[in-house]
């Protein structure tokens, strides 16, 4: 079921930049109407992906590698973005988030294995939501702020991977390690919670191939599909 989750999510995904690049890359009507459209739901989207790659890290090995081999994935689409799209780089994305997040994970699994897994990941959700407004300058959620942070923190773009960016920062897929660590760390907790307890009779394999295939290639999938939507859409622009 993991992974028809995750099929899933890619493709709300997948449907969503389509509608991204549409509205700001081709200046399509119907582009900027479908965007404005499904931008609420945008967050869902994220933290399903987020979430369900951190439990499928928890039952994975070599996460180390694998992160460092994401990271080095990460850098060329950054790399890419920037001469073929310029104006719509993605400095930090989701693919750095996790790329990331699997490292820190692989470096820190034998400390974390010590709490108890119900513990830690609802003290990961706390932390995910208290810090939700970080990158934004504050502490809590939009409608419940609890504080403002210090203006000095969002000075430079040095530590914008962090959460702290500048004014002036943009990048067109951006997922900063504050809050999305603790979301993705959270669902490490929960995978181990799984292997402990026994996961919900839900996430039982529901064997929808094509989900699943999509689950299980959604690295492939993710690389590839930006600039496959960027050819159809300039050829769909071209023609008509």
């Amino acid at each position: 079921m993991l992974d028809e989750l995750r099929g899933l999510a890619l493709i709300a995904m997948v449907i969503y930049h389509v509608f991204y690049s549409a509205a700001f890359l081709f200046g399509m009507d119907w582009g900027t109407a479908a965007y404005i459209a499904t931008t609420p739901f945008e967050p869902l989207i994220a933290v399903t992906f987020i979430l369900i790659s951190g439990v499928c890290c928890s039952l994975s090995r070599s996460n180390f590698k694998r992160g460092v081999r994401l990271l080095l994935i990460a850098i060329a689409v950054t790399l890419v973005t920037v001469f073929v799209t310029p104006g719509n780089e993605i400095y930090f994305g989701v693919l750095h988030l996790l790329s990331l997040s699997m490292i820190i994970y692989a470096l820190l699994e034998k400390p974390l294995s010590h709490i108890p897994p119900l513990a830690g990941a609802a003290v990961c959700l706390i932390l995910y939501f208290l810090l939700w407004g970080v990158p934004r300058g504050y502490l809590g959620l939009e409608q419940f702020r609890l504080c403002s942070l210090p203006s000095f923190l969002y000075s430079s773009d040095i530590f914008a991977f962090l959460g702290f960016p500048s004014a002036t920062f943009f990048s067109a897929d951006y997922f900063p390690l504050i809050p999305h660590l603790f979301l993705f760390l959270c669902g490490c907790f929960l995978g181990r919670l799984g292997l402990q307890k026994g996961f919900p009779s839900f996430l039982k394999p529901l064997r929808v191939r094509p989900l699943a295939f999509l689950g299980r290639h959604s690295l492939e999938i993710y690389v590839v599909h930006q600039p496959v939507i960027v050819a159809v859409l300039y050829a769909v622009s071209a023609i008509f």
